[in-house]
């Protein structure tokens, strides 16, 4: 595709670069430290004393506000266009070559797999992708930082004695079971932070496509692999490690030359929940990967509440049967923080090692079932991920 960032849809400029009709061509060009006679004087003067360069600023400040109206009001002309060529090197030349003699004026590169464009967003002005990319990466990296907060509130909430309160729920106020109280103060804030957790990449989604505007469905897979990833680590070591620390931060002030000696002792101590970490998502996480809740859950309320035989194939194919694509977003950070733990407590306790191991043995076999049986490609990035992956 090419992308033109300046040029805006309140504005076509038809530029006519040959005269068929004048033999002359050279006529009309300027020769070094010649005069251009189709300017006035005063033009000249205006252009000497800088009249010029004023001129310039405030077209580019007016190209800026054309750009800002459109993005508010909406485009009526894209700046996004697709061309076709009828052999390869003629491809290789436009993707590579600059086309313009402004630097940025006519970005060039090769297009993505119709499957993978989201049409909806095709129009969108590249510079105003970028500003709010990096809007929404400022303020999903200050979250990431204060995820402490919302695991408070979590911590401070989820309780039987929270609940109570509840106008529906004052019964547990009363309630003399013990058990049910312990229950509910062991799980409901696991439960609670669970689901927060599952809900993130729905909301990395939703800003990618709809505030971002990102043009393909690779580049929104990408941009929630790398921002549920650094959530899950800030999840995980923010709250259990930077915890541990906490707790010996009392001795190393009083004794901060046995730091080492102190963090050494306080450290592989934590090593026991991410033993617990990895059994859990071997026992339960990959079962629910086989399971997928979602399809059964839909399927299930297809038979139940319709009958098949009333509904025409297209509906069968598109409510039942649909095919499942991989959520890349969804699934390589599972996989990275396993490694990335690993490899971070091994030298602290290799016995973690054993538990990462048949954690990925099992995933082998529940993912190789998956891509061979369930899941469809329902488009070719060419390996967009591959990098994103490497550098975690």
């Amino acid at each position: 595709p090419c992308f033109s960032p300046n040029i805006s849809s309140k504005r076509l400029v038809d530029e006519d670069f040959l005269d068929e009709g004048n033999d002359n061509k050279s006529a009309n060009l300027i020769q070094p430290g010649g005069k251009d006679k189709h300017k006035s004087i005063m033009w000249r003067f205006f252009g000497k004393i800088g009249f010029d360069f004023v001129s310039a600023g405030v077209t580019y400040v007016n190209q800026q506000l054309d750009v800002v109206v459109d993005s508010v009001i909406g485009r009526t002309m894209a700046s996004t266009g697709f061309v076709s060529f009828t052999d390869l090197p003629s491809v290789c030349y436009a993707a590579s070559a600059p086309l313009c003699h402004q630097p940025e004026m006519l970005q060039t590169s090769l297009s993505p797999e119709p499957r993978d464009i989201i049409w909806k967003n095709i129009q969108g002005n590249i510079n105003l992708v970028k500003q709010r990319e990096d809007a929404a990466n400022f303020f999903l990296a200050l979250g990431a930082i204060l995820w402490s907060i919302p695991l408070t509130a979590i911590q401070a909430l989820a309780t039987a004695e929270s609940l109570s309160r509840v106008p529906f729920m004052s019964w547990l106020s009363t309630s003399s079971n013990l058990r049910l109280t312990a229950f509910i103060n062991g799980y409901l804030p696991v439960v609670a932070l669970l689901t927060l957790i599952m809900i993130l990449p729905i909301i990395f989604e939703w800003v990618a496509v709809n505030y971002e505007n990102r043009k393909t469905y690779s580049d929104v897979q990408n941009s929630i692999l790398n921002r549920y990833f650094y959530y899950q680590l800030a999840n995980i070591f923010i709250t259990v490690t930077a915890g541990s620390i906490w707790d010996s931060l009392n001795d190393l002030l009083y004794s901060p030359y046995s730091a080492f000696v102190i963090l050494g002792r306080s450290l592989p101590t934590v090593v026991g929940y991410f033993v617990s970490f990895l059994a859990t998502k071997t026992l339960a996480g990959l079962p629910m990967v086989l399971l997928r809740l979602g399809p059964l859950g839909k399927m299930l309320f297809y038979r139940l509440c319709l009958r098949e035989s009333k509904l025409t194939q297209r509906e069968l194919d598109e409510a039942i049967y649909r095919k499942e694509g991989i959520m890349y977003g969804w699934e390589y950070p599972t996989q990275l923080l396993v490694v990335v733990i690993c490899f971070t407590y091994a030298c602290i306790s290799p016995v973690i090692l054993i538990f990462g191991a048949i954690y990925f043995q099992g995933a082998l076999v529940v993912y190789k079932k998956q891509l061979l049986h369930v899941y469809t490609a329902t488009y070719e990035s060419g390996g967009l991920m591959f990098t994103s992956v490497v550098d975690r």
